[in-house]
């Protein structure tokens, strides 16, 4: 019941609003000027064009702010660097009014306004225009399915560009970006929110970057939806967006100037670094929704996987197991991981690492290094030091606390500014804290030693966590791996149950491991 009424969402809107139009007017009741009285401004899309939005509720939200006064929050947002201001206008489910953007417009009539709403008619762009928007927002879904659905769309387009305003084409899946691809838009949003379920998935939003970049090389790329700290500003800087649109976030916070300010430099610092750990990962974890999806990325191939395996102490085990993996790499994301917690039989020093890393850089490039480290403020800044250095591509952070799973060695993880996921270590599902910082979670068994134990984490446990991308440690060997395989998980990462002694892997039974993964995806490819 709960999913048929998200999908009907957008349909409800959409009645409601020409409903309200018929009896209204295309103004919707509003004293809108005769003719325009402000500038009309273009957005200036420079590295960080961030527009901040006037939002008082949302479907998925509810009620966030009264924002009683939105001329003092448009204020705060332009003094925390906002490239343009974003009026909600859409009056039954978000509870704002043309009268919110004249309102911001008046005051404020240098800065560059949105008009966010569900534009359905032609005839809205004239009264945005006269009503002192300079973009307006154009969701792609809401004509997709509709008969003469492009033509439709097209119309309003060229609408917009009649009067000069700038049009925000939103898209939320490949189908959509094909759908808009013919009108060569100068600026499109990616929504990481899906419109069917209203759940958030940042990962194939960000994905999806690339495809659009494919097909329309010269169009400017926004995302929208789901940025809930700096930490996701650095995200979605990496992957080389021109900017972000947020809202939620924004409203909530009780000092929106700084927010902005901190979502903008955590933005920067990820679209400066270039980080490849999300560019290389992400691809591969929504190919588990290909179908939706048809992501296609050249540094990863058809890779449906991500496989690490953890616990490497020496040059020459490394450079055997890269070697092998190599043959893989258009099926499997590769990591190897090193183990920077001094109580561990497969610890190695840093120098050592940077050995390693800089002979895998050289001889095998495509292959991820990854340090793992445990709650030790030392370990982690020992890490992050070799991050920085561009030793390794990201941290794994092992042992969250499910009591502060956004903090780790003191740490707060929503204003982290480099590539980390978590560990949780498990016994039952319910252990599972789903309100994790990060794009998404190793889930490890339960030991005293924490990690690397050779401890089978349960399968039924497995089962019942409802992760859209699952991640899988504990006790993973070639002799069970198919039953891990048959859970469909986005990642293994493997440890001990390929190890002839502890730190030292078996070539053996890594080639074993690649070679099954292998027959299953063939498997499962041909099923379909």
């Amino acid at each position: 019941m709960q999913e048929r009424k998200m999908i009907e969402i957008l349909h409800k809107i959409t009645q409601e609003r020409a409903q309200d139009i018929t009896q209204k007017g295309f103004a919707l009741g509003h004293n809108v000027p005769q003719s325009r009285i402000h500038p009309l401004i273009k957005p200036k899309l420079d590295s960080t064009f961030f527009i901040a939005e006037i939002k008082r509720a949302s479907p998925s939200h509810g009620d966030l702010s009264k924002i009683d006064e939105p001329i003092k929050l448009a204020q705060d947002y332009l003094n925390g660097g906002a490239g343009a201001i974003s009026v909600l206008c859409e009056e039954r489910h978000f509870k704002g009014s043309l009268a919110d953007l004249m309102a911001v417009k008046s005051a404020y009539p240098n800065a560059c306004i949105l008009r966010k709403d569900f534009i359905q008619y032609p005839q809205e762009i004239e009264i945005s225009y006269r009503a002192g928007a300079d973009m307006v927002l154009l969701i792609a879904a809401m004509f997709i399915n509709e008969d003469k659905g492009f033509i439709h769309l097209q119309a309003i387009y060229e609408e917009c560009l009649k009067y000069g305003i700038t049009p925000l084409l939103e898209v939320h899946t490949q189908k959509e970006i094909d759908f808009i691809a013919p009108l060569n838009p100068t600026l499109v949003g990616i929504n990481a929110r899906n419109l069917h379920t209203l759940e958030i998935d940042i990962i194939q939003a960000c994905a999806l970057k690339s495809a659009i970049t494919s097909t329309l090389p010269h169009t400017q790329v926004m995302f929208e939806s789901g940025i809930n700290s700096p930490h996701s500003a650095f995200i979605v800087g990496s992957f080389g967006f021109s900017g972000i649109l947020c809202g939620s976030y924004l409203v909530a916070h009780n000092n929106p100037t700084r927010a902005l300010q901190s979502l903008k430099n955590a933005f920067l610092i990820g679209k400066n670094q270039q980080p490849r750990f999300y560019r290389y990962t992400f691809p591969t974890l929504t190919r588990h929704n290909i179908e939706s999806t048809k992501i296609e990325s050249a540094q990863v191939g058809d890779s449906q996987i991500l496989l690490k395996v953890c616990g490497i102490t020496n040059l020459d085990n490394a450079l055997l197991i890269a070697e092998e993996a190599t043959k893989y790499q258009h099926k499997i994301t590769f990591m190897l991981g090193f183990i920077l917690a001094q109580n561990s039989p497969r610890f190695i020093e840093s120098k050592r690492i940077k050995e390693i890393s800089k002979a895998l850089h050289s001889l095998y490039p495509h292959i991820l290094r990854v340090v793992v480290v445990k709650d030790d403020k030392n370990a982690l800044n020992e890490a992050k030091t070799l991050y920085e250095q561009g030793h390794i591509d990201a941290i794994q952070l092992h042992g969250l606390d499910s009591l502060t799973p956004h903090t780790f060695a003191h740490i707060p993880l929503k204003e982290a500014t480099f590539c980390f996921y978590g560990v949780q270590n498990i016994a039952k599902a319910e252990d599972f804290i789903a309100d994790y910082e990060g794009a998404f979670c190793l889930v490890d068994s339960q030991s005293a030693q924490g990690g690397g134990s050779g401890k089978r984490i349960d399968t039924n446990v497995l089962c019942h966590l409802k992760e859209r991308y699952l991640c899988i440690a504990g006790g993973i060997s070639a002799d069970n791996i198919n039953e891990f395989l048959s859970l469909s998980p986005t990642m293994l990462d493997i440890s001990s149950g390929v190890e002839s002694v502890p730190g030292v892997k078996d070539i053996d039974k890594i080639k074993m491991i690649l070679h099954t993964i292998e027959s299953y995806q063939a498997k499962k490819a041909s099923s379909h």
